[in-house]
């Protein structure tokens, strides 16, 4: 039996003396794949500011009809204290917006989202994880490949601080699929 390429250039595939195949393959990431295919993944940075207890520090809303798949997420605090990732209630946000920026520089495509800091009339929701936060040390949510939160049109998530302190910052990294 003789196995070829399917393109009919009559091209073998190389087998050796142990009846093996020898093959080629590249390896990515979904994340990457989506990134550099068709131009679909962005971040939205949330510069430094000072924040008061209870403070919605992140909250993002996925406004495509595409999934948007919540690859990274970072966070510093210069206090101690808990972030709560949660799932907001509320669908009219206020704050600072929040533009995301495409990370493939090939491509003028922009975020189909909300993005807002500092929000200030949200009613929590359901809180999805919670994790301590030491002073001045930055920690990284979903950095695990695989390990991804997924929105779907009109879904919010949301980082809010539990105590007082005077300078967080961070960003949320994701790809629509």
């Amino acid at each position: 039996m003789k196995i070829e390429d399917g393109t009919g250039t009559g091209n073998s595939a190389k087998v050796d003396a142990d009846n093996q195949i020898h093959t080629f393959s590249i390896v990515e990431t979904e994340f990457l794949s989506v990134n550099v295919d068709k131009g679909l993944a962005f971040t939205w940075d949330f510069p430094a500011y000072n924040y008061a207890a209870g403070d919605t520090v992140m909250w993002l809303r996925n406004d495509s009809d595409l999934k948007l798949h919540i690859h990274h997420i970072y966070l510093y605090g210069d206090t101690a204290t808990v972030l709560e990732l949660h799932k907001p209630e509320n669908v009219v946000p206020a704050g600072t917006a929040i533009t995301g920026n495409n990370i493939n520089f090939t491509s003028a495509l922009t975020p189909v989202s909300t993005a807002i800091q500092d929000e200030t009339v949200g009613v929590k929701g359901t809180v999805i994880h919670t994790e301590y936060l030491p002073a001045n040390s930055p920690i990284s949510l979903l950095k695990e490949e695989g390990y991804e939160l997924i929105l779907g049109k009109n879904e919010i998530i949301a980082i809010d601080l539990t105590t007082v302190g005077t300078s967080t910052f961070g960003h949320i990294v994701g790809f629509y699929k």
